[in-house]
């Protein structure tokens, strides 16, 4: 995958101190509650939804995200979803789905971004 120098900053940011695939989802879960202001909007796969809670439960499905759509509620893998570009969970989705060796969606570049603040 290409260098990401500005998403790698962000992922030092959360991941320190974090060993293992299980202190990693919970880093990203502890970062992500703290800067989303839920309700969030969001998609899946072109439909747009609510978010409405985070939560991490095992390795196999990673952090996952509770959902409100048109046809019900209910729990997706984060790395699903995709957040308007120029909001910070948006920044930190990306950094996410880097890490699981995934494209990014479109962001706005937060390379000053750390966390905590």
């Amino acid at each position: 995958m290409k260098q990401r120098p500005d998403l790698e900053n962000a992922l030092e940011s959360i991941l320190v101190d974090a060993y293992g695939d299980a202190e990693h989802y919970t880093a990203f879960l502890t970062v992500i509650e703290d800067e989303a202001q839920l309700p969030v909007s969001a998609k899946l796969l072109g439909t747009p939804v609510t978010v409405t809670g985070f939560d991490y439960l095992d390795d196999a499905r990673g952090v996952i995200a509770t959902c409100k759509g048109p046809d019900g509620v209910g729990e997706v893998a984060l790395a699903d979803l995709a957040f308007p570009p120029e909001t910070v969970i948006a920044w930190i989705h990306a950094a996410y789905r880097f890490h699981l060796g995934l494209r990014p969606f479109p962001v706005k570049p937060r390379p000053d971004w750390s966390w905590p603040n």
